[in-house]
């Protein structure tokens, strides 16, 4: 694996254009399948996403603002591991937030 040193705030938001829901990310490191491993993910105000599974594991720390994951409210600071196959959500975020997502296999 080679070293990577990025300043996430030279990124632009990218709209995540394959999801539905307002959602923009910062990719910092992508897998050998070309898709993102490790991102910031900016859910916009009003941002609501049905249960749904995933074959990577998830790791979800919240940078700032709130978002409810199966109606629980964890605040800026928060983190959660969510295990591959496991089905999660459904996820609101009524007044936006940013979290930093890992996908792990």
């Amino acid at each position: 694996m080679e070293d990577i040193s990025i300043i996430a705030a030279d990124l632009p938001w990218e709209q995540v254009t394959d999801h539905p829901h307002k959602m923009s990310r910062k990719v910092l490191r992508t897998g050998p399948d070309g898709g993102p491993r490790v991102a910031l993910i900016r859910l916009e105000a009003g941002f609501d996403m049905d249960a749904h599974s995933h074959a990577h594991a998830e790791n979800h720390y919240v940078l700032e603002g709130m978002y409810e994951p199966q109606g629980r409210e964890p605040p800026a600071g928060s983190y959660r591991y969510v295990p591959r196959h496991s089905q999660h959500g459904p996820f609101r975020s009524p007044s936006g937030a940013v979290l930093l997502v890992v996908w792990e296999d």
